[in-house]
């Protein structure tokens, strides 16, 4: 995952669409530029040009081959694609586990982080309507307790996620400086032993610490 691409989810299941085009991105990270391309042009051609995945993933390819003004190109199509999908409501604590098992499901072997957020001084829905910009089309943005909120990371290490929270930080102090700061936790999925509820406890509980703390990034 580049941290640096932002898309907004919707908390509905993952579709077809959202899965061609995740295998493109695998095939891009592999190397298999041609493969990756006619993929998703049958998707192009199938689906028209109206999904932000697959902008992201022809951005993705683009970027990949070097071409930077079509990767620019095709990342403010995705990007405003995102925007127009910010209306849809957040998921639920229950719905975002739900994802989590059909994630697991679908792509036993991938890695997932979890991140719980939270700002005490932002005003209302400033942290969900940033949130929405700062995930992919197959994350999940979900309520967490009280004001906190819930990012559901799909195909990302612990590494990634802690890159991805220092981006989201600094996205944050940007644009919200009188907000105060910004709590988060962060946990990486730990394979088959590892439980929905606990993965959700971690999360939660690092962000506790975090907010004890002063707002730095605590992981669990």
């Amino acid at each position: 995952m580049n941290p640096d691409k932002v898309l907004r989810s919707s908390p509905g299941t993952l579709g077809e669409l959202e899965h061609e085009c995740a295998e493109a991105r695998r095939l891009i990270q592999d190397g298999a530029f041609t493969a990756a391309r006619d993929q998703l042009l049958a998707l192009q051609r199938e689906h028209g040009d109206e999904h932000a995945p697959l902008q992201e993933a022809l951005s993705a390819l683009a970027e990949a081959e070097e071409d930077w003004a079509a990767a620019l190109r095709f990342y403010k199509r995705f990007h405003t694609l995102a925007l127009q999908a910010g209306t849809s409501p957040l998921a639920s604590r229950d719905q975002l586990l739900a994802r989590l098992t059909e994630h697991q499901r679908s792509s036993p072997d991938l890695s997932f982080c979890l991140v719980a957020l939270g700002a005490n001084r932002a005003p209302a829905g400033v942290l969900p309507q940033m949130l929405r910009q700062q995930c992919r089309a197959q994350d999940v943005l979900a309520l967490g307790k009280g004001e906190a909120m819930l990012m559901l990371l799909h195909d990302v290490d612990l590494p990634t996620g802690r890159k991805v929270c220092e981006r989201i930080r600094t996205v944050w102090f940007q644009n919200h400086t009188s907000a105060g700061a910004l709590a988060m936790g962060l946990t990486a999925w730990r394979g088959p032993g590892d439980t929905g509820g606990a993965f959700l406890a971690r999360a939660e509980g690092a962000l506790d610490r975090s907010q004890r703390e002063g707002g730095p990034l605590r992981t669990g």
